[in-house]
């Protein structure tokens, strides 16, 4: 926050947001004394926040520990509404497309396969793309794969146990065991490598967009020859289009969690 911005905050009303956002994340709640010390808030202060917030529906109080209520979900909800996945997307697409200059896909998933819904190409000579509505496999895609690392549990070994894992060439990801290590691995990455496993010389870096309820709801990435994107640098693509992706993402609810 920059120090001009600072002159024209609200003390309390900072104080209220900080203590709603805390809340947001404790599942157990927390007590006036616990929110007072953690924020360093007088505890007459922090009971009064605490009485107001009540009052208008976003906390409830249940053996003198304080929840959020659904009600946060409205205010949630009425932002989302405002604008969709791309447009959502759009500026961020245009900034990781001029920062990498590779083309900037966005999809989403359906059944097995990812739905491109946008991309922004390449200012280079020789580019990928394709059309909107193409579908990738689930398996043998960098944003697939990304978006099935991010998956609950039950519902990742649902996808995975549907999956027929044709073989594009001798990179694509043979079956279910060697898919589940490598969705180990995009977990501690944050972020996923299509190399080349279903179009031979092209490789894909993604990263899975999370809503609030840190469920991927797509995922965005770069596309390019492979003798450009490793020359580029395959780690740094990686790390910049999961920086684009939490940028997406936060706009959409999620929250960093730890």
């Amino acid at each position: 926050m920059s120090v001009k911005a600072e002159r024209y905050i609200i003390p309390n009303i900072a104080r209220a947001l900080k203590i709603l956002e805390s809340l947001a994340r404790e599942e157990n709640g927390s007590s006036i004394s616990e929110l007072a010390q953690r924020f360093e808030i007088p505890v007459n202060s922090t009971f009064r926040i605490l009485k107001s917030l009540e009052a208008y529906g976003y906390v409830e109080e249940e053996n003198r520990r304080y929840f959020t209520t659904p009600r946060l979900l409205y205010l949630g909800y009425a932002g989302m509404s405002k604008k969709g996945l791309v447009q959502n997307s759009v500026d961020l697409m245009h900034a990781l497309r001029d920062d990498i200059n590779e083309t900037v896909m966005l999809g989403t998933l359906v059944s097995n396969q990812v739905v491109i819904i946008e991309q922004f190409p390449s200012f280079e000579f020789i580019k990928f793309t394709t059309d909107i509505g193409h579908r990738v496999p689930v398996y043998a895609s960098a944003p697939g794969k990304a978006i099935l690392a991010n998956l609950p549990e039950q519902e990742l070994e649902a996808v995975l146990s549907h999956i027929n894992f044709k073989r594009f060439n001798d990179n694509t990801i043979p079956g279910k065991k060697v898919m589940q290590d490598e969705i180990e691995k995009i977990r501690a990455d944050k972020y996923s490598v299509d190399n080349g496993e279903e179009i031979t010389g092209i490789i894909c870096v993604a990263a899975p967009i999370l809503d609030y309820r840190q469920y991927p709801v797509a995922s965005i990435w770069l596309t390019g020859p492979d003798f450009r994107m490793k020359a580029k640098g395959l780690e740094h693509i990686g790390i910049t289009v999961a920086d684009f992706a939490r940028q997406i993402s936060k706009r959409f609810g999620f929250d960093q969690p730890g």
